[in-house]
């Protein structure tokens, strides 16, 4: 059994570690992000992956690491498990890259059903694949099946969707209750209105994707919906790191009310560095990549773009961020101890899954397992 540690990292006895029903196994684990979401409930995870920085960074925070080659690794050498975790490779299906995992689909899906026919073609099918990062997708569903761990949660770019509404299907062959979709990071507390695909799935009983604990960001709203009413209001990137302070008056705004939540213009121009675009304290984040760069709303970046390409084209520019900013923006504690040189740091950064939301989906993803006993915050 995994050892459990305390709020502030440090190690328990593990006779004092009764809250954990049994091992958790996280692959692709990265930086941490997902054991950052298992935290608050006081459990920990083994995590796998093969870049030696973000296993670096794992340690020095304070989580179990192994770095290995997931594709290589036997899933009975981890057993037994009672959760399994997984944030395959996104590379391959990011709209940020070539993109060339979105026409290997067809290959993945091919493997995926032949995994779960009891075949392992992957070795054959990776060679048909034009990105051989594609068929890491499969891996957690190979582990899965093996190992069947009492749930299962998963989480990928949103242009994965229809390869996780798949493996729902053949998840669910095999006994698992599952719940597939997209979440917005804004609506669970993050700065940054990153959107992901998850897969969540269990062998005791029901499962949903979390309800949301703040409102949704949409620039052109006027008005809170009334099913946003009850909510948190979504917290803005300047007011993540310090620059504005939180609450407002409501004034006018050109032909529009601003909300209380949204800072004014000038108010925002007083407070915000020198040279920062006003919008940072008007929104949150957009999507926090693998640089330096907080690249404006509505652009989308080329991977072809040479650097300073893309802001010379829409007319802004990005806002540049400390590793220890961009941290903050992806929902990250103060003081993470990320290890290696800066452009590791900010991949590892980019790379991982927001803690704030990982946090809500595990607490669904492991609740008809944990059942009367409860395992809250």
């Amino acid at each position: 059994m995994s050892e459990i540690r305390d709020p502030d990292g440090a190690c328990r006895p593990a006779e004092q570690a009764s809250r954990q029903p049994g091992p958790i196994l996280d692959l692709f684990a990265g930086a941490g992000g997902w054991e950052e979401g298992l935290r608050p409930l006081r459990l920990c995870a083994v995590g796998v992956d093969a870049d030696p920085w973000a296993c670096e960074t794992g340690r020095a925070a304070g989580h179990e690491r192994l770095q290995a080659d997931v594709t290589r690794l036997d899933p009975n050498d981890f057993a037994p498990a009672w959760g399994l975790i997984a944030s395959p490779p996104c590379q391959a299906y990011s709209t940020a890259g070539k993109g060339l995992g979105r026409g290997d689909k067809t290959v993945v899906m091919a493997c995926a059903r032949e995994l779960t026919a009891g075949s392992d073609t992957r070795a054959e099918r990776v060679r048909e694949c034009r990105d051989p990062r594609s068929l890491m997708i499969v891996e957690p569903l190979r582990f899965a099946f093996a190992l069947r761990s009492r749930w299962v949660a998963l989480e990928q770019v949103p242009a994965a969707l229809d390869l996780w509404s798949l493996f729902a299907e053949l998840l669910s062959r095999h006994g698992y209750q599952t719940a597939a979709g997209i979440l917005s990071a804004e609506r669970y507390g993050v700065p940054q209105t990153r959107k992901r695909a998850f897969l969540i799935a269990s062998l005791d009983g029901p499962v949903q994707l979390p309800p949301p604990t703040h409102r949704s960001y949409d620039p052109c709203r006027q008005r809170t919906p009334e099913h946003d009413a009850g909510l948190k209001p979504w917290v803005s990137m300047a007011d993540a790191l310090g620059l504005v302070p939180c609450a407002y008056e409501t004034r006018q705004s050109g032909a529009r009310s601003r909300p209380v939540s949204e800072p004014a213009p000038a108010m925002v121009a007083a407070r915000l560095a020198k040279g920062t675009p006003v919008w940072a304290g008007r929104r949150p984040a957009t999507t926090v990549s693998c640089d330096r760069r907080v690249h404006p709303p509505g652009h989308k970046q080329n991977a072809s773009d040479p650097p300073g390409r893309y802001e010379q084209r829409r007319g802004v520019n990005a806002i540049r961020v400390t590793v220890e900013q961009a941290a903050t923006l992806q929902g990250f504690r103060p003081g993470y101890p990320w290890q290696g040189a800066r452009t590791r740091q900010f991949e590892q950064v980019g790379n991982a899954v927001p803690p704030p939301l990982a946090h809500r989906v595990l607490e669904q993803a492991m609740a008809a397992s944990i059942g009367e006993r409860g395992l809250r915050s």
